[in-house]
């Protein structure tokens, strides 16, 4: 994959990190384009180990700006922080038209999220209520939203931004996965993508072993020592 603009949509700071870093290293050393969307800036998730309390605004800043450092590991130079309220994300209209606005401006060919399809619900974090809204949210906008001329037909009148529709979404770390990547080479850069979320994590060498052991068992779908897995669906 060369050439692509790929839009990456998720509720955290970090989401990234933990899920899609190695294959966006990928992706830019193969000289695709990748921008990133943040739901919300993740300042309930703030960790400040009892050392300090905080404003909300304080922690809004501090956690954007280890995702902007985790960027720049990375290759990425753009981010949107749509800063709506951490923990309290609704697949709404209101997220709706924000996700198609980006798409209609950046018109990106693959739009990467969480898979609104998964729902084991075994595990905590990963079915965390952000996560499940931003999926479905980002399902319902590339279909038919960003691309029908009647769904927020204000971008249009506003804003100039005509219907426009990606080829194909990716959805991460699937149950039902059908591609993956290759991060054995990449796999040191999303470590150190993901340390740059001090405020999440204090010790990056004690969940290495965690993050390696999770993508040694991806990449056994595909033959690979280390992988990120998506399932991929093209856009009618």
């Amino acid at each position: 994959m060369k050439n692509k603009k790929i839009l990456i949509v998720v509720a955290h700071p970090d989401d990234i990190e933990f899920r899609y870093a190695g294959s966006v290293a990928k992706w830019i050393h193969d000289q695709n384009e990748v921008e990133y969307c943040i739901a919300t800036s993740g300042e309930k998730g703030f960790n400040s180990n009892g050392k300090e309390i905080l404003s909300c605004e304080k922690r809004q800043e501090i956690r954007e700006s280890e995702q902007i450092s985790a960027a720049e590991v990375v290759g990425v130079k753009r981010i949107h922080f749509l800063k709506f309220p951490d923990g309290e994300l609704e697949n709404n209209a209101f997220l709706r038209k924000e996700i198609v606005k980006l798409i209609r401006i950046f018109k990106p060919q693959i739009v990467v999220s969480g898979d609104p399809s998964m729902n084991s619900y075994d595990s905590f974090p990963g079915y965390h209520s952000d996560h499940l809204a931003i999926a479905a949210a980002v399902f319902e906008s590339l279909y038919p939203a960003c691309g029908n001329e009647n769904f927020f037909p204000e971008l249009i009148s506003e804003e100039k931004l005509m219907p426009f529709t990606p080829k194909l979404a990716m959805f991460g770390n699937s149950q039902n996965a059908d591609t993956w990547t290759d991060i054995e080479d990449f796999f040191e850069i999303k470590m150190k993508a993901l340390a740059c979320h001090k405020s999440q994590i204090e010790d990056i060498q004690e969940i290495i072993p965690r993050i390696m052991e999770r993508s040694k068992e991806y990449g056994k779908q595909a033959g690979l020592n280390f992988a990120e897995s998506f399932r991929t669906l093209e856009l009618p």
